[in-house]
């Protein structure tokens, strides 16, 4: 007989050592001190009112290479630099720390020519720990940071675009006395049946003064179903991860968490999300996965509701271009998450480097072995 349970519809894709921060991330604080011996520190800016960007890059990486000759970061940091309007701040952090020094002056073994001549704004070498705080992935990286820590991947756009970034309304520095944001919604994005879910959001102050107090509601079809009165003391751009409590999702279902009390700014006191059903299946489960021409690389695990590994594949198990097939049965019905792993951060997307895309798919089956629900398929041609 076919033994019923809720699997988990989406896939908890982790790129464990490298995948990008998604727009809207805390920007790690760091501290360095560039060329010319003078020490940064990112936060400190920040609380200045200022915007930063950050170019990750290598001294042998030609498309970097290209970008920084385009001269688009010199022309904001002369405009909007502490010799322009003092209004942003720019830094060039190479991130691969078997680069030398040589190498930025462009006399070393690996570089595209010389960095420092003709850049105004300070450079950073040996960043590869910040570069790994920032989950980098590939070169150039280019984050816009703005004060309230919040980033975004700018990428290798036009000055007039960066400026379009930098003063637009939502990277604003605090100017209310009384402003709560709420960020993002950070509880379960997965329902099972039967089971409550997690709610949680990210509060922020944006105001001048400190925030002791807010109200948060989760709203579905304008209707408010749960309520939670905050206090804490939040500075100028503090953070907290507000746990409102539980709710009990029917399947799928779109939802606000709006602020409804604590500030004068309405305009950042809501945020958007959607909880997604789970996909019913069997007790067994198979998993396809074909690796690209890194399959080192490559990893998974399944776990059920409480984080209890139930099987895995440590990355470096997986050779190059080869399948692998591989059942697993569940002690029990519940919920269960399938989560694969890449440790460069690319995914199975191989063909972005000339070589082929690999590919996973997790089915439930039953007794005889036949496809009964689809958990996830992919490709392989995206990272």
């Amino acid at each position: 007989m076919k033994h019923i349970y809720a699997a988990l519809t989406a896939l908890l894709l982790t790129f464990s050592a490298a995948a990008q921060l998604p727009d809207g991330s805390i920007a790690p604080d760091f501290t360095a001190t560039d060329l010319n011996g003078v020490e940064h520190n990112l936060y400190s800016l920040l609380d200045e009112g200022k915007k930063v960007i950050i170019d990750f890059s290598a001294t042998w990486c030609g498309p970097c290479w290209n970008y920084h000759n385009t001269g688009a970061l010199e022309e904001i940091w002369e405009t909007y630099g502490p010799d322009g309007t003092d209004e942003a701040y720019v830094f060039f952090i190479e991130g691969d720390n078997t680069t030398t020094l040589a190498d930025l002056e462009g006399t070393g073994t690996a570089t595209t020519g010389n960095w420092i001549e003709g850049t105004g704004y300070p450079i950073i070498d040996d960043g590869g720990s910040i570069f790994d705080d920032y989950a980098g992935a590939y070169y150039p990286t280019i984050y816009t940071i703005c004060p309230n820590r919040q980033l975004r991947e700018s990428g290798q756009i036009n000055a007039a675009d960066h400026a379009d970034i930098l003063f637009g309304a939502d990277c604003a520095a605090a100017t209310q006395a009384n402003d709560a944001a709420v960020l993002s919604y950070t509880g379960e994005t997965i329902s099972c049946s039967g089971s409550p879910s997690a709610i949680s959001a990210q509060l922020m102050n944006l105001g001048l003064d400190n925030l002791t107090s807010a109200t948060l509601e989760l709203y579905i079809n304008g209707a408010s179903v749960l309520s939670y009165n905050w206090n804490g003391n939040l500075d100028t751009y503090g953070i907290e991860d507000v746990q409102m409590g539980t709710y009990q999702f029917d399947g799928s279902t779109n939802f606000s968490i709006r602020i409804t009390s604590g500030d004068e700014n309405a305009d950042n006191d809501v945020t958007f999300a959607t909880v997604d059903g789970a996909t019913e299946g069997t007790t067994l489960f198979y998993i396809y996965v074909l690796t690209d021409g890194w399959g080192e690389e490559t990893g998974w695990e399944l776990s059920d509701s409480d984080g209890n590994v139930i099987e895995s594949v440590a990355a470096g198990s997986y050779g190059n271009t080869t399948e692998y097939e591989t059942y697993v049965g569940v002690p029990s019905t519940g919920c269960y998450s399938f989560t694969l792993t890449d440790t460069y951060g690319d995914g199975l997307f191989g063909s972005q480097w000339g070589q082929t895309d690999g590919a996973c798919y997790v089915y439930t089956v039953d007794n005889d072995l036949n496809q009964f629900s689809e958990i996830y398929g992919n490709n392989g041609t995206y990272n």
